[in-house]
């Protein structure tokens, strides 16, 4: 039985059949587990069944990064715009991490203007004051940069 590291570390093997897959999702679903060994059976179980459809439905390389993007969103309930980040780009400098960055800041702060003009209609009692002002910030400046937060 693998342990939480193996589990981390291994690859999620590519089914061909219905039956195989629910084998596989069977044998993750039925043996002892620990605390971090349950959210790799899950998480593998999910990656089996993403492949599974993806070949069954021949999902380009696009329509898959789109896919797993929305699994993240559901997962997560995600209700906003939202962006991964690769740490291994910070390697070459092509990637401009801190360009792609300020790019999706600037291209997200309609949604956030439009979030925070629906906050503050709320009549927030209980916000803080710094996230009040930031609020009225980002409602009430067309240029309000989300980078001109205030340092403390």
């Amino acid at each position: 039985m693998m342990t939480e590291k193996e589990m981390r570390e291994a690859d999620v093997p590519t089914f061909d059949t219905l039956d195989e897959l629910t084998d596989y999702i069977r044998s993750l679903t039925e043996r002892d587990h620990d605390y971090g060994t349950s959210a790799y059976a899950a998480s593998m179980a999910a990656v089996a069944a993403f492949y599974y459809i993806a070949g069954r439905l021949g999902l380009t390389g696009f329509k898959a990064s789109c896919a797993d993007l929305d699994i993240i969103r559901r997962t997560r309930r995600l209700k906003c715009p939202f962006m991964l980040i690769r740490a291994e780009d910070m390697l070459f400098p092509q990637y401009s991490i801190e360009g792609k960055v300020r790019e999706a800041l600037n291209d997200w702060l309609p949604w956030a203007r439009e979030e925070a003009q629906k906050k503050l209609a709320e009549h927030p009692v209980h916000v803080h004051p710094d996230v009040l002002r930031r609020w009225r910030e980002l409602a009430g400046t067309k240029d309000a940069q989300p980078s001109e937060r205030r340092e403390k």
